[in-house]
């Protein structure tokens, strides 16, 4: 058996070997890549053909490596092209090791530069100043809605939709002890608290629950106190050292959070693109009717539509409108022109691949 073994590591290392060899060969496509970009002023991101890219390689072949597989690779083998062309720099609702912190890195992974910020307003802020390149904001979650202030903040802000991630929220026990036991007190935010209370209290019923500002929060006083555990994600754990004591402890498993990736400028077209827009809407019978009708005349399906007071004047109301197409699109392009017609005023927030 141990002959056996050492025969197939010897064809692991060959292709190893020859995967490194390939790794060199792309960097140096990469590098001429980023010559050319430079001359006509492109990003280095380009979500479009990373979903592509993803979407060529992810189809079903025979072999023994998941898709998933595929994709986490492929997305550090992008972070680090992505630096071989220019530093990229994230803005995200910190602190570090928060759930906007982990959507950051599964879009730009770990090879980007990561720049937690106060607050969602700050992001918006600091990618309008440059003091970053994109920054990453959440929209909406699956058990709790949408993240309204968030689209508030596109009224008062200029910046474009460039991507979405899409992040299932695992919730984790982290501690410093090594056995369930041994928690006496439950560092935990309360948002985080009501989705895994069923959990706490067949779990850990006797212990002391103390309510935090972040799950980030709750991890780094779980690493500080004996005898203390904290509710947070994977990535938690590796920032502040601790133990994963017991894995996906919240009470519904379809927990998963959206956020937008933001820009100054429009994605390009992909094979398979969403687009968001903003409309204002004034309070009038058949408002909501003349917004909808163009997509419908048009055969454009619409995945999301969300609504806000204007903030300027009672009983006006921005809409938020998701759809499929690419804004370049001509039928997306006619239909917005009908959309504008019968609304005034419509802004295009952004077009994006769906990954």
């Amino acid at each position: 058996m141990e002959k056996d073994i050492k025969a197939q590591r010897k064809k692991i290392d060959i292709v190893d070997s020859g995967i490194v060899s390939l790794l060199h060969r792309r960097a140096a496509s990469v590098r001429k890549i980023a010559g050319l970009k430079k001359r006509g002023a492109s990003e280095a991101y380009d979500p479009a053909r990373e979903a592509m890219i993803l979407k060529k390689l992810k189809r079903p072949k025979k072999g023994g490596f998941p898709p998933s597989g595929i994709e986490a690779v492929y997305n550090e083998i992008f972070s680090v092209s992505r630096g071989l062309q220019a530093p990229v720099r994230i803005a995200y609702l910190g602190p570090k090791a928060s759930y906007s912190n982990l959507a950051a890195v599964k879009r730009f992974g770990k090879a980007s530069s990561y720049i937690p910020v106060m607050s969602i307003k700050d992001v918006f802020l600091e990618v309008e100043k440059g003091n970053a390149d994109y920054g990453c904001v959440p929209i909406e979650n699956s058990t709790e809605g949408a993240v309204n202030y968030t689209y508030d903040l596109f009224a008062d802000h200029e910046l474009k939709i460039y991507s979405e991630v899409l992040l299932a929220i695992k919730h984790n026990l982290l501690s410093k002890e090594k056995a369930l036991k041994a928690v006496k007190l439950l560092y935990v935010h309360p948002q985080t608290l009501a989705q895994c209370r069923g959990w706490i209290e067949d779990n850990l019923g006797r212990a002391a629950i103390k309510e935090v500002s972040s799950n980030s929060r709750a991890a780094e006083l779980a690493a500080k106190t004996k005898g203390a555990a904290g509710i947070a994600g994977e990535l938690a754990a590796e920032v502040y050292g601790l133990k994963i004591l017991a894995k996906s402890i919240e009470d519904m498993a379809e927990n998963i959070t959206r956020f937008f990736i933001l820009g100054k400028g429009i994605s390009p077209k992909s094979q398979d693109d969403k687009t968001s827009i903003m409309v204002s809407i004034k309070d009038r019978v058949g408002a909501l009717y003349s917004l909808l009708k163009p997509f419908e005349r048009h055969n454009i399906n619409l995945t999301n539509i969300e609504s806000r007071p204007s903030r300027k004047k009672a009983w006006d109301y921005y809409f938020f409108v998701d759809f499929l197409g690419h804004v370049s699109s001509d039928r997306v392009v006619r239909a917005l022109k009908e959309v504008e017609k019968e609304c005034g005023d419509v802004r295009v927030l952004g077009s994006y691949p769906r990954f």
